[in-house]
């Protein structure tokens, strides 16, 4: 193969991965940026001057198709929905609950992600022991379906379900293998083992890099007065882990944390309420925000102290994060509260709610603990399913609601009514 054919092929698969992550507006720097990570051209000793007179021209050809497909996509890349090759279809009612009688996952907590191109939200559920089950929710029309697929998941899955944009497929991992489901052909595929963690009690999937086109897993190392992680990447395609190097690691106390990647910086974002010495000589939690770049494998200084957020310890570990891409923001939900933050600025800011423990938040759709959530970009919100919700003051019990937070009005939305039998908040 020539080397513009090398080129024209490598851009056009990191164009591709461009588009399915692109902001509201084609950004052609932001499309270099892209390609030259995922693909940069080190040329040892080559310079312009020595190029032959047809590369050079194949070159300028291939600029001028470039700035063509830039202004082209500027026509119809104007919102995330066109971008994401999905958007609900004329008539469709996303802001209006599902039909209360509809069949649900049986598990009020179940791992989730969003299929981007399909539009829907795949879930796994089912208990640690019994059978697991493959459900997807129609976020156009607040519908569940139960799949059937060929094969399932074995039960005992670490963490949550992780979309890969590039494959087209959700990773997912029971307790010692991977598998892929194509929602399309409604098939799970069975890949081998999981990565090889030294601690295998603590490891899961967390996120999709766009820059490489892979799936990163986390794992604790065991050290209780550490942040000691260890991050793996997955290719699907060639199902093989690389191990992320880490240049250094990160002293914090006993902790409690979130992760999540932010696109706006291009880092995983590291979350964690961690014991300090009080002035009295005893011991407080507090939240300090930790970013890790993983093209050099640097971990920063503790940066801003988020707001008090889910009592640092029991409330703060059950809540959620996720990457909320229309805002930019890294958004954490417990108890009725949700915090974001903004990695440009190292700035926190409360969205909704305080949390004063307890029971201050009532009986409320938002106040609850252990749910699942996950952004949905076609509608730009995050969406909550399940969890425990106040019945009383003073009293939890499981729920399968389904509720919507838009960061950038600040409200929420029921799209699905606690079905017959459950606690209705």
């Amino acid at each position: 193969m020539s080397e513009p054919d090398v080129f024209e092929t490598r851009f056009a698969t990191a164009y591709r991965r461009y588009l399915d992550e692109a902001p509201t507006e084609v950004d052609a720097a932001a499309v270099v940026r892209t390609v030259a990570a995922a693909h940069p051209r080190a040329r040892t000793g080559a310079r312009p001057w020595a190029l032959g007179a047809a590369r050079a021209l194949a070159w300028l050809v291939l600029l001028a198709l470039l700035l063509a497909a830039l202004g082209a996509a500027a026509l119809f890349v104007g919102s995330q929905r066109s971008a994401l090759g999905f958007a609900c279809p004329p008539g469709s009612t996303p802001d209006e609950p599902g039909p209360a009688d509809q069949a649900r996952p049986p598990d009020n907590s179940p791992t989730m992600a969003f299929d981007r191109r399909a539009g829907r939200l795949v879930a796994l559920a089912g208990t640690v022991t019994g059978p697991v089950e493959t459900w997807t929710f129609d976020v156009c029309t607040n519908t569940w379906t139960r799949m059937h697929p060929n094969q399932e998941p074995l039960p005992g899955g670490f963490g949550q379900l992780v979309y890969d944009v590039d494959s087209d497929v959700t990773i997912a991992s029971d307790s010692t293998r991977m598998w892929a489901y194509d929602l399309e052909a409604n098939t799970w595929t069975e890949k081998g083992p999981f990565a090889p963690f030294a601690d295998p009690g603590f490891p899961s999937l967390r996120f999709y890099d766009p820059v490489s086109g892979l799936v990163v897993a986390l794992g604790d190392d065991g050290d209780p007065d550490t942040l000691g992680l260890e991050l793996w990447s997955y290719e699907v395609e060639t199902d093989t882990w690389t191990p992320i190097r880490q240049a250094n690691r990160l002293a914090v106390g006993p902790h409690y944390e979130f992760f999540a990647y932010d696109a706006s910086v291009d880092r995983l974002v590291a979350h964690a309420n961690a014991w300090q010495p009080a002035g009295d000589g005893g011991r407080r939690y507090e939240a300090k925000t930790w970013l890790f770049d993983l093209r050099t494998g640097t971990w920063s200084p503790p940066g801003t102290t988020s707001p008090p957020f889910g009592y640092g310890g029991y409330y703060f570990s059950l809540g959620e994060i996720a990457y909320d891409e229309a805002a930019q923001r890294t958004v954490l939900f417990s108890e009725g509260q949700v915090i974001a933050y903004d990695a440009a600025a190292d700035r926190w800011e409360t969205l909704y709610g305080t949390f004063n423990w307890p029971n201050a938040c009532g009986v409320r759709p938002e106040c609850r603990v252990q749910p699942s959530m996950v952004y949905d970009p076609i509608n730009e919100r995050l969406v909550v399913y399940g969890g425990n919700v106040h019945t009383a003051p003073e009293w939890w019990g499981p729920s399968d609601d389904v509720v919507a937070f838009d960061t950038r009005t600040r409200e929420w939305t029921v799209l699905l009514e606690a079905s017959e039998g459950q606690p209705a908040p």
